[in-house]
């Protein structure tokens, strides 16, 4: 609980605000300065109050934005007026009051939107990139902000056709796919954005037509059969962006030529229409054709022109820049080129490893321009050479065999760039910015590259390049002072972490049960994720820490590490639903939108969920032991009274979906579908929002709960973490995926206060044992959560006589 002191502090700076507000809001309103009622002014103003703390400063904000000509803001002085508002906080709030109630940069925007309201300003066009582009410039700008993906396809390519790649030659294949890459994502983009479009539209136009249903599906069905590299179809010199380009289009023709006349008018119009307003915006908001540079409170874009971009090479903690064009020119280095650099590299064989950046890697991107500021001159001039580097490659082969968490920590730059690529001993992982790259088009974009890698593996095997001349790049010099590095150990760093990975859930029994499900009721429509996320509920408030972990944690006592062990076991031991903040892929309808983050907490208790569940198992326990008609009636009434709510529980969270995705008012339509349902979780349905607020929900979540589905049959990815927005509230990182040969793999990234004291104190081991028990229990638990469920739906009268059978 928190300190009533820091409560009463808090509350008096909101009323202050508040009360500033209101004042001047109210002005505004018996000027016709804004839509809003007086009642509309007062509460809003109370609720801004509560959310941005920061004296007179929102009620100054308010006054200039109402005297602005027109009815949209500038990008310029949003940007002036957001920062404003940091500092505000930051001066009003002193660091415990800080560090507890406030929300962060979902916070901050969502303040900022709700005081454009009251200025009577149009929010809709404030946020021409989105409103969670703009974001993540702000909260997610950190080193845990980025997520991994890993793939095996290299690798096996190698194996399975026994290509003895020499290190020159490996490294060759890795950057000249990165150069493909790099190139030809424009196109990438632009194919992105158009399969997303063009179905978008044909849902729009068939809308209330007996096409709808179709039409609905044609994006689901292109993702089943969507190419991650060229086909044997492909032309000699048809690159894999114009292949995909051409599949989409054969795929997506017929279906375009069978709608009648008029709707095919209205579909190119939408086309056109699009493609001159949205698709130049959308590329210039994803590039990776340049660098972060960071600011106090955000990352400023800086685009940098193809002919000075270049792709690091990291071997041996040595950094090295190799250029993708030939001097002085737009025309590509060639793979001859690239070998010949590669070459030099290689073996100029340096007597001793570099010295690594790791530790400017992990500071907050906040005090960067700070960092900078006091670090020796010719250190400085060298690192912002990393700025020309979208893509690092770490060559240094790193066991694959350590959780992501852990393997991603190795030299990756300082945190300016899109992607490092990291060479282990048996896969490729890419770690992202999520900046950059959301889920679904990091893992796409992981495949992607991993398939251009092999075909440059299999090109250089076969090509016997020998270059005559090596040209080597001169590494970078990054060592530092003695002084350098213990200023740069003063510096405030990210949140630290541990990592946990487990490949145990039963997906089969699992699966098993969705058909079973299915079987019984159209009703019980609870997707893999539902289930997922509803035991992760079930876990947090039924979690008992392991014996051995409590002991030692206890033997701190009257050690250095007795707060963080204490920490710890409160932690462990907190018996507390978690909201948790699921992503919702947003790009289907408008690619610019990229996801919207729902924030959702399981109603464990509003629908008794834990004491049903275990009430229906006691009532099948006594039928199978003693059955009679009067034991089976008192079974069958809990059961489907169990399975009902389970049903309106799956039924909710489609719904909150939804409205995460679309923005659209709860239906009527759905809580008529679910009348017959208890009242209980008809008031559960009934609340949810009205109308899905991106900030709103990113300010409520307290854990990340991110799965990215079963990948493409033909896909090779075998592992994923996600990614923490930089508000230190967020505690568990939750990732899921389920590869081609039917594993789910579950990743937790633990960031819970405990974890950085245990390691500051010397106790690494125990903080990651901690976390390691942590998953193990959730996916042992979700196994047998998943057994009881199987054994309560299957079960009839003649259950008694299959008892024996699990």
């Amino acid at each position: 609980m928190s300190d009533p002191k820091l409560r009463a502090e808090f509350n008096h700076i909101s009323v202050k605000t508040a009360d500033n507000l209101k004042s001047v809001a109210q002005s505004l309103v018996e000027q016709d300065l804004s839509f809003l009622s007086l009642p509309e002014v007062d509460e809003l103003s109370e609720i801004v109050g509560r959310v941005l703390p920061a004296g007179n400063i929102p009620s100054l904000i308010v006054s200039g934005l109402a005297r602005l000509p027109g009815r949209k803001t500038p990008p310029d002085v949003i940007q002036r007026d957001i920062d404003v508002l940091f500092s505000g906080i930051n001066q009003m709030l002193d660091k415990a009051v800080y560090s507890t109630f406030f929300a962060g940069p979902a916070a901050v925007i969502w303040g900022y939107q709700n005081l454009m309201r009251l200025a009577g300003r149009d929010t809709d066009d404030a946020f021409p990139d989105g409103t969670w582009q703009f974001y993540v410039d702000y909260a997610l700008r950190e080193d845990t902000a980025r997520h991994t993906n890993e793939t095996s396809g290299f690798q096996n390519t190698l194996d399975k056709y026994n290509l003895d790649l020499t290190q020159a030659q490996r490294i060759t294949a890795l950057v000249m796919s990165a150069i493909n890459i790099l190139q030809s994502y424009p196109q990438l983009l632009e194919n992105e954005w158009r399969e997303r479009i063009y179905t978008s539209i044909l849902i729009d136009i068939t809308a209330d037509t007996p096409l709808a249903d179709d039409a609905a599906k044609v994006y689901r069905q292109w993702e089943k059969q969507r190419p991650y590299s060229r086909g044997r179809d492909a032309g000699s010199n048809e690159r894999y962006p114009d292949y995909r380009r051409r599949k989409f289009d054969d795929y997506l023709e017929p279906i375009i030529d069978a709608l009648p006349p008029h709707l095919q008018a209205q579909w190119l119009e939408g086309i056109r229409t699009a493609k001159q307003h949205d698709l130049p915006n959308y590329l210039r908001q994803m590039s990776i054709h340049g660098y972060l540079l960071p600011e106090e409170h955000h990352e400023t874009h800086i685009a940098v022109s193809v002919d000075k971009l270049h792709i690091g090479i990291i071997l041996d903690d040595y950094y090295y820049l190799i250029p993708i064009t030939k001097a002085h020119s737009q025309q590509l280095n060639n793979v001859s080129d690239i070998f010949a650099m590669v070459t030099g590299i290689v073996r100029s064989g340096q007597a001793h490893h570099g010295q690594g950046i790791q530790a400017i890697a992990r500071l907050q991107r906040a005090r960067l321009p700070f960092v900078f500021d006091r670090l020796d001159t010719p250190l400085v001039n060298t690192l912002n050479q990393l700025r020309y580097t979208p893509i690092l490659i770490n060559c240094d082969r790193i066991s694959a065999s350590q959780p992501l968490s852990e393997l991603r920590q190795a030299e990756r730059g300082v945190g300016h760039h899109a992607l490092t690529i990291f060479d282990t001993d048996s896969t490729l992982v890419f770690d992202q910015s999520h900046i950059y790259f959301d889920g679904a088009w990091g893992s796409a974009l992981a495949e992607i590259i991993t398939n251009e890698a092999q075909s440059w593996a299999v090109y250089l095997n076969q090509a016997s390049l020998s270059p005559q001349t090596t040209r080597v790049p001169r590494a970078l010099d990054l060592r530092m002072s003695d002084n350098d590095r213990q200023f740069i150990a003063s510096v405030a760093s990210v949140t630290a972490e541990c990592g946990a990975e487990n490949s145990e859930i039963d997906l089969k029994r699992l699966l098993a049960l969705r058909r079973m499900f299915k079987q019984r009721s159209d009703l019980l429509q609870l997707t893999v994720n539902d289930l997922l996320v509803l035991f992760r509920a079930i876990h947090a408030v039924t979690y008992e820490p392991d014996k051995a972990l409590i002991d030692e944690l206890q033997s701190l006592q009257g050690t250095n590490a007795q707060l963080a062990a204490q920490r710890a076991i409160d932690a462990i031991q907190n018996q507390k639903n978690p909201t948790i903040l699921i992503p919702v892929d947003a790009s289907a309808g408008q690619p610019r939108d990229r996801l919207h983050p729902m924030s959702f907490e399981v109603p464990l208790i509003d629908l008794n969920l834990l004491n049903k569940h275990q009430d229906v198992l006691v009532a099948l326990y006594r039928y199978e032991k003693d059955g009679g008609v009067r034991a089976f009636d008192t079974f069958q009434e809990v059961q489907r009274e169990y399975l009902a709510l389970l049903a309106g529980f799956g039924a909710v969270l489609s719904r909150a979906k939804e409205i995460a995705v679309q923005g659209n008012s709860a239906s009527a339509s759905t809580i008529k579908l679910l009348a017959h349902i208890p009242p209980a979780l008809q008031r559960v349905l009934d609340g949810v929002p009205s109308r899905f607020e991106v900030l709103n929900d990113l300010i409520k979540g307290r854990e990340v709960f991110s799965n990215v589905g079963m990948v493409a049959p033909t896909s090779t990815l075998t592992r994923f973490i996600t990614a923490k927005d930089d508000n230190e509230k967020k505690t568990l990182a939750w990732g899921v995926m389920t590869d081609a040969n039917g594993k789910m793999h579950v990743t937790l990234r633990d960031f819970r206060l405990h974890v950085g004291e245990l390691k500051a104190a010397g106790h690494a081991e125990l903080a990651q044992a901690i976390t390691e028990a942590y998953l193990v229990a959730y996916v042992r638990g979700f196994n047998q959560y998943i057994r009881d469920l199987h054994r309560i739906t299957r079960a009839s009268r003649n259950t008694r006589m299959m008892s024996g059978d699990s």
